[in-house]
C-alpha cells in the first residue's frame, strides 16, 4: 500500500486494522475489567454455546459477548427484559470496528423496566378477564376472506400471500398496512384492528378472520403489541383475531387477548386457512371408503337374497324382488358417481367449448346471414300474400260495382229514358208533349217522341 508523503502538517496515516487495533488497546487499558448494570435485548443463545445481548437502559446501550466457557457457569438463564450485573471487560471487536463488553459473569438485578410494565399490564388485564377462555372466538375452519393487519413493506406480508396461494387459493386477503413499531404505532394497529370489526360499514369488505402481527425483533421492536389500547381493540373485535408477533419464543399481551395465539406470521396464515390440497387428498380417500363401503354393503345383501332364494321360503322372493331391483339401482348408481364428476366437467367443457364458438366473428356472421336471409323470404311471403289478398278485395269490389252497375240493370229487363237535356225521367212530370226521347237498353239506344195529350 502507498502512503502519501509526510509532511509537517499532515501524519503519516496509519491502517484501518492499525487503528481499530490501536482502539482495543486504548479502550481495554482505560476500562479494565468493570460491573455494569443495565437491561437484556436482543438476547440469542448460539448453537456454539455463546450468548450475545444488548446491555441497555434509556438512551444507551452495549454490545456484550459472553463467551461458552464463562456462560456455561452462569446460574441462570439470560432472558429477555432482565436487569442484571455483568462483570466484563470494554474491548474493540476488529471484524466489525465495534465497541463491546466481554462478559465474565452475570448477576440478577431484578425485572428491567419494560418486562416490570409487562407484568403489570398482563396482571391488570387478566384480573380483568381479557384472557379468559369463555370470551376466545372460534377460528372458522373455511374462511372466505382474511384480513391481515400489519406492515406493507418486508418478508413477513410476502411469506403469508405464499402460503395462503399454496393452501387456500380461494380465500380473498386483505391487507390494511401499518406501522409496526415506532412511536404511535400502537394507535394504528388498535384503529386498523377497530376499522375491521366495523366492516363493512365503514367501506372495508367483510372478513371471517383477523391477523394482527409482524416479524421478530428486540422487546422494544415488538412493545406497540404490548400497549393497552391494542389489548383492548383485540378484546372488543367483533372477529376472530389470531395475534402473529415475533418468533416462537417471544410473547406479547397481544398474544394473550387474542382468540389464537400463532408462533410466527407464517404460522398464523396455516392456522387461518385449511390445507385445500390435504383436504383434496382427504375426500378422495373418503370418496374411496365410501364406494367400498357400499360394495361391501351390497355384496353381504346380495348374499343374504340367495339364501332366502335358495330356502323353503320361495314366496318370500316376490317379497324381496322390489329390494333386489333397489340393490340393483344402488349399485349402478355407486358405479356411475365416479365418473359423474368426469362427465360435469367434461360437460361444462363443453358447453364454455360451444360459448365460444357461438361467440366466434364467423358464426356471427353465418347467424346475420341466415337471420336475413330468413327476414328476406319472410318479406317477400309477405308482399305476396299482401298482393293477393289485395287482389281478392279488388276482384270483389270489382264484382259488387258491376252487380249495382246500370247496364246490369238493363240486362235485366229495364230502360233508362233521358229527355233532350240528357237529364233521367223518374217522372211524368219531366215529360212535355211532344217531347223528342232517349230510350237506353241493354244492347243500344232508339229515339221516341211523346204524343201523350196534355
Amino acid at each position: 500500500m502507498e502512503f502519501p508523503e509526510e509532511t509537517p502538517a499532515a501524519p503519516k496515516p496509519i491502517t484501518v486494522k492499525q487503528l481499530v487495533y490501536r482502539l482495543r488497546d486504548t479502550v481495554s487499558i482505560a476500562m479494565g475489567t468493570q460491573w455494569v448494570v443495565g437491561e437484556l435485548s436482543n438476547v440469542k443463545h448460539h448453537t456454539s454455546g455463546h450468548v450475545y445481548f444488548t446491555l441497555k437502559e434509556q438512551g444507551a446501550e452495549i454490545f456484550c459477548a459472553f463467551f461458552k466457557a464463562a456462560a456455561s457457569k452462569c446460574p441462570i438463564r439470560l432472558q429477555e427484559g432482565m436487569k442484571v450485573h455483568v462483570l466484563g471487560s470494554a474491548t474493540v471487536y476488529p471484524d466489525r470496528g465495534q465497541l463491546q463488553l466481554v462478559i465474565r459473569q452475570v448477576k440478577a438485578a431484578g425485572q428491567g423496566d419494560l418486562q416490570t410494565r409487562f407484568l403489570e399490564l398482563k396482571a391488570k388485564l387478566q384480573r380483568e378477564g381479557l384472557f379468559d377462555a369463555e370470551h376466545k372466538k372460534k377460528i372458522p375452519t373455511f374462511p372466505r376472506a382474511i384480513g391481515i393487519v400489519t406492515s406493507p413493506t418486508g418478508a413477513v406480508i410476502q411469506d403469508m400471500r405464499h402460503v395462503l396461494e399454496r393452501r387456500a387459493p380461494w380465500v380473498k386477503a386483505y391487507l390494511l398496512p401499518i406501522r409496526v413499531q415506532g412511536a404511535g404505532a400502537e394507535h394504528e394497529i388498535a384503529a386498523a384492528v377497530r376499522a375491521w370489526s366495523g366492516a363493512p360499514f365503514n367501506g372495508l369488505p367483510p372478513v371471517d378472520v383477523l391477523i394482527v402481527g409482524r416479524g421478530g425483533g428486540s422487546i422494544e421492536d415488538l412493545w406497540n403489541f404490548n400497549e393497552e389500547t391494542v389489548a383492548r381493540a383485540i378484546y372488543e373485535c367483533t372477529v376472530p383475531v389470531i395475534s402473529a408477533v415475533g418468533h416462537d419464543t417471544d410473547f406479547t399481551i397481544a398474544d394473550f387477548v387474542a382468540d389464537l395465539r400463532a408462533p410466527t406470521p407464517t404460522a398464523a396464515a396455516e392456522l387461518a386457512t385449511p390445507d385445500g390440497p390435504e383436504w383434496l387428498r382427504k375426500l378422495s380417500r373418503m370418496e374411496q371408503a365410501l364406494h367400498a363401503s357400499a360394495r361391501h354393503s351390497l355384496l353381504r345383501s346380495k348374499l343374504k337374497l340367495d339364501v332366502y332364494l335358495r330356502g323353503k321360503l320361495l314366496d318370500a322372493y316376490s317379497l324381496l324382488s322390489p329390494y333386489s331391483q333397489r340393490l340393483d339401482d344402488m349399485e349402478e348408481t355407486l358405479q356411475n358417481a365416479a365418473t359423474t364428476r368426469i362427465f360435469h366437467n367434461a360437460l361444462h367443457i363443453n358447453k364454455l367449448e360451444h360459448q365460444l364458438q357461438m361467440r366466434h366473428p364467423a358464426h356471427r356472421n353465418r347467424e346475420r346471414t341466415q337471420l336475413l336471409a330468413s327476414l328476406q323470404a319472410g318479406l317477400s311471403h309477405a308482399a305476396a300474400a299482401r298482393m293477393t289478398d289485395l287482389s281478392s278485395q279488388l276482384t270483389l269490389i270489382q264484382a259488387r260495382l258491376e252487380a249495382h252497375s246500370p247496364e246490369q240493370t238493363l240486362r235485366r229487363g229495364y230502360a233508362l229514358v233521358e229527355n233532350q237535356d240528357k237529364q233521367l225521367i223518374r217522372q211524368t212530370n219531366q215529360v212535355h208533349a211532344g217531347e223528342k226521347l232517349k230510350i237506353r237498353v241493354s244492347d243500344g239506344c232508339f229515339y221516341v217522341r211523346d204524343d201523350t195529350p196534355q
